[in-house]
């Protein structure tokens, strides 16, 4: 026999998978608790309204990204490139989830969990890739000649504005793989070794002729 807390477990799993595919006014009680097998009134013993539950859920996603993000910053053996490979990985992940139906009902129907769910992650990306930079730039992974701060809002700002529904409505692409891009370019640049050359050639070039 499953206990109270793997109960409460299977429910969440159920609605986070239901809400994430169909939004979160599309989907019923009846319907999550068709899905599992189990009575409403089973249901509501664990949670008294279908807000409650997502409130729960968003919570719960937001711990697991802190505990997971704050574990792997802890992590004193792993190298730092990997770890910042990692990260970004996983932010990547987490972040497709919140698309089309889902958002945009969160928005119309509940705005407030809505912007708790941006501040939280505009506040943790910026605060994470301060302390990467801050690590990268001591370890000469990172230039040290650039405004780390400057830096830091490039990064937040780009993928706040990508990384929505509007946006990724309009492209072919999925969160994940917008992410991924936009990481390449901010860490790689978009310029061949050919091209950087050239780049830091003129930049010279200039400069003598000031």
């Amino acid at each position: 026999m499953l206990t109270d807390n793997q109960i409460k477990e299977r429910i969440l799993s159920k609605a986070e998978e239901m809400f994430f595919q169909f939004g979160f006014s599309k989907v019923t009680m009846d319907e999550i608790a068709a899905e599992l097998g189990m009575s409403k009134k089973t249901l509501y013993k664990f949670f008294q309204s279908k807000e409650q539950l997502l409130r729960i859920l968003l919570s719960d996603i937001k711990c697991e990204v802190t505990e997971y993000i704050d574990t792997l910053f802890a992590d004193k053996e792993m190298d730092f490139v990997e770890k910042l490979r990692k990260m970004m990985n996983y932010i990547g992940k987490q972040s497709s989830k919140f698309k089309g139906p889902f958002v945009h009902d969160l928005q119309k129907t509940i705005p407030d969990c809505w912007h708790d769910i941006n501040e939280f992650r505009t506040k943790h990306a910026h605060d994470k890739f301060e302390q990467l930079l801050d690590e990268g730039i001591a370890k000469g992974t990172f230039r040290a000649d650039i405004d780390k701060e400057l830096m830091v809002l490039i990064y937040v700002n780009t993928i706040h504005a990508l990384i929505n529904p509007d946006f990724l409505a309009q492209v072919p692409y999925s969160a994940s793989q917008v992410f991924e891009t936009v990481i390449k370019i901010i860490f790689e640049g978009i310029l061949s070794e050919e091209g950087r050359v050239k780049y830091i050639s003129q930049q010279i070039q200039e400069t003598d002729n000031q």
